[in-house]
């Protein structure tokens, strides 16, 4: 078991069982790769392929959405940098896809070997490994992470003993090892990704921003009800985390992609506002510097940043002329969410609605 989040000293190895065999597997046949030069260079490529499979299917049981290669993996979850979502593309077709449609020319054996990886990749039912966690609690966290843990130490074995023997025996196939040891980590943090906010229901609070009358004729002085909702959200979680002894690194990772999260689903509900006054825009100021006064208060160690909803806010002043170079300089915000600035600005501004239009084609023309 892990120490508990916060406690920086004696945290143990989290290693589960199936990682614990793949890294005595990997040890046993590079032994034989030493002992029989022969067969090393398709014994090294072989050993590759099982290893990739192996840490693609455990993206996939843990990952939330349709697995590489499948419909719909390439639109969900618009976070997932682009760098991973090819990189898990690529390790779907060198562990799936048949020799004829690998990036590079294979002998006669490698190219059986390749048909062995496929079919060995295509018995592998993703359905009876998953069944087991859909009952379990806080979204199978606790079996998540030390699959996770698990997967980082392998990696780290990969690197010091995998790489160095594909290098010496099978050069072709280091590069693979490789790029799978380099993509283990952001595979981590998408996995975390995912559950962290899974554990999260922010729709209720965005529904009350974007249902609240933002035009009010005074400035406030207190902040809005929703804001206490989300430090709660928030200590709950790290409350849960804390009792369960989850390293250091996975707890700032987790609550990191919770606020992450949470920013994220502000923008969205302040970018389903109608109609707000200068006074309405100072009170969504109030409301995120509260917000992140609570949650520095609450994670002294990880001082959270609001800079994606503060950004945001801050288009909610400019004059309608300067809201495209503002849309190009910040391309992280969805298109709905950059109309939606055309919308209130234009309303505050004046703009009369041929002018809006304009403004909205030209925005459409710089996404195209």
């Amino acid at each position: 078991n892990g120490a508990a989040a916060g406690e920086g000293e004696g945290e143990g190895v989290l290693l589960c069982s199936t990682a614990l065999n793949t890294a005595r597997f990997v040890g046993r046949y590079l032994r034989l790769v030493r002992e029989v030069e022969p067969v090393a260079v398709e014994a090294t490529r072989g050993l590759v392929g099982l290893v990739q499979l192996y840490v693609l299917t455990v993206f996939n049981v843990f990952w939330t959405g349709p697995p590489p290669g499948s419909a719909g993996f390439e639109e969900h979850d618009p976070g997932m940098p682009a760098s991973l979502r090819q990189a898990l593309l690529a390790l779907h077709t060198s562990t799936h896809a048949g020799a004829a449609e690998q990036h590079e020319p294979l002998t006669d054996s490698a190219a059986e070997l390749q048909a062995d990886l496929a079919r060995a990749a295509a018995s592998v039912s993703l359905e009876r490994l998953r069944a087991p966690l859909e009952s379990q609690e806080m979204f199978a966290l606790p079996q998540t992470i030390v699959a996770m843990e698990s997967l980082q130490l392998l990696a780290e074995l990969l690197r010091s003993h995998l790489l160095p023997a594909a290098e010496a025996s099978a050069p072709a196939a280091a590069p693979r090892v490789r790029a799978l040891v380099e993509q283990v980590g952001p595979i981590t943090v998408q996995i975390y990704r995912g559950v962290a906010r899974g554990m999260l229901d922010l729709e209720p609070i965005v529904a009350a921003i974007r249902s609240r009358s933002w035009a009010p004729r005074e400035i406030g002085t207190q902040h809005s009800p929703y804001v206490d909702q989300l430090v709660q959200h928030v200590q709950q979680l790290a409350g849960s985390l804390s009792q369960l002894g989850v390293p250091v690194a996975a707890y700032r990772t987790l609550v990191g992609e919770a606020i992450a999260a949470i920013c994220e689903h502000l923008v969205d509900g302040y970018a389903g506002v109608k109609k707000a006054s200068d006074e309405g825009r100072a009170q969504m100021s109030l409301d995120v510097k509260t917000l992140q006064a609570a949650l520095r208060k609450l994670l002294p160690e990880m001082a959270p940043s609001m800079a994606h909803v503060e950004d945001y806010l801050r288009a909610l002043y400019l004059p309608p002329q300067e809201l495209l170079a503002w849309a190009r300089a910040h391309p992280q915000y969805s298109v709905r969410h950059r109309t939606a600035l055309v919308a209130l600005n234009g309303v505050s501004s004046g703009l009369k609605k041929r002018e809006q239009q304009d403004l909205l084609d030209s925005l459409a023309k710089q996404d195209g």
